[in-house]
């Protein structure tokens, strides 16, 4: 359910995956690049040995943290979708309505307030499941650095961001229901893909600084050399990011993000520490064959075929239930105690389409990754840098 209503009010916006930027140079010796570290720092590991000759077999525990991801999935589809028949079937969606009208009757503020307090509810019911799955199991395995108060405090600025984002999209999404009746979703698809742009745009520099620091990166040398694999394949970037992720955890990552202007390549503190230059090199090809490949706008266009599809979907089982079932507390398709039961069918719409949605994303990742190795011309750094990612991340 918060997978749904973060997709509904498009606060989940599909970037790249968990990779970056890139790099035409030719592979190196390990112990030069180690070399050009900057100074006072520590050199950067070296190349796996041997990553060309297969894949090494899985530790206990990397086994363990990465099934256990795989059925905290199931079980948050399943709490989310039985939540969201929960708040529907016993009439509570239609009693915060209710609860709402006391303080206004305008209808595009009972939206905001209606939405307002179904975040806040739906994120306290869910809060014991994210606890555990992003805090103390994360502790566990050693990846969490924050403390309970610190990640609290990032839980909290996300409720913030989730409850302003998510009532402006529902206020204007209910505009175009109650003046559009049944062709609303033609409408509410393209609203939807706005904020998906909207929010790629603004999320590099307006919320992620609101959890992380973002500053130049420090070693100048790696920095130019990533520069240079951009320019070189028309990337209008202009400077290469560091962010403190080591202030929430130990995972690694990189990633280029934001439009018209806002693009940003961003690596993690983490990354420049644990993975070896070229690693980092070929990990930053896979990103920028994520932008050549235009693979941001491809998903944009996917997405909105989905989007379509769930919203006509929507509209055709939502208003057969409310006109059956009068005891759900839900007087029209219009009134926003029916946000509940939109979401619980376009859940339901994502859940039977997850296996093409995945399939398109996996699809696109092994075309950066081919790009990465066409780019770096570096089958063995790209081969370190997935075992590599096992061996830190602890997955399969």
């Amino acid at each position: 359910m918060r997978r749904a209503f973060v997709l509904l009010a498009f606060t989940l916006v599909i970037v790249s995956g968990p990779f970056a930027p890139a790099s035409m140079a030719s592979p190196e010796d390990p112990g030069a690049a180690a070399g050009e570290a900057v100074e006072d720092a520590p050199a950067p590991p070296a190349l796996m040995e041997n990553a060309l000759d297969g894949v090494p077999p899985d530790d206990e525990r990397m086994q363990a943290y990465s099934h256990g991801n795989y059925i905290l999935f199931v079980v948050d589809v399943v709490w989310s979708i039985g939540l969201l028949l929960l708040i529907v079937m016993t009439g509570f969606g239609g009693w915060m309505q209710r609860l709402v009208e006391r303080w206004t009757q305008a209808p595009n503020r009972k939206v905001l307030g209606y939405v307002v307090l179904y975040t806040i509810a739906v994120f306290i019911c869910t809060f014991p499941l994210s606890a555990y799955s992003g805090f103390f199991r994360e502790k566990k395995y050693g990846f969490a650095t924050q403390t309970l108060s610190q990640w609290l405090g990032d839980q909290g600025k996300g409720l913030v961001i989730a409850v302003i984002l998510q009532a402006l999209f529902c206020m204007i999404l209910y505009m175009a229901i109650r003046r559009l009746g049944r062709q609303w979703w033609i409408a509410g698809t393209a609203i939807g893909i706005a904020f998906v742009i909207l929010i790629v745009a603004i999320a590099p520099v307006f919320i992620a600084p609101l959890f992380n620091t973002f500053e130049p990166m420090k070693d100048a040398a790696l920095r130019d050399e990533i520069l240079a694999m951009a320019h070189s394949q028309d990337i209008p970037a202009e400077e290469v990011f560091e962010v403190d992720a080591s202030r929430q955890s130990t995972h690694n990552n990189a990633y280029v993000t934001g439009l018209f202007g806002t693009q940003r390549i961003v690596l993690y503190d983490t990354m420049l520490k644990n993975f070896a230059r070229r690693e980092i090199k070929f990990i930053m090809g896979h990103e920028m064959g994520h932008y050549v490949l235009n693979h941001i706008w491809k998903t944009i266009a996917f997405l909105a075929l989905i989007i379509l599809a769930g919203f006509f979907t929507v509209d055709r089982v939502a208003r057969r239930v409310i006109e059956g079932r009068p005891s759900y507390g839900i007087r029209a398709f219009s009134e926003p105690a029916s946000l509940p039961l939109i979401l619980l069918v376009f859940s339901i719409f994502l859940l039977a389409t997850s296996p093409l949605v995945n399939s398109v994303s996996r699809y696109h990742e092994q075309q950066a990754d081919l790009f990465g190795l066409e780019v770096t011309g570096d089958p063995a750094a790209a081969a370190s840098s997935f075992i590599r990612f096992g061996k830190e991340d602890l997955g399969e």
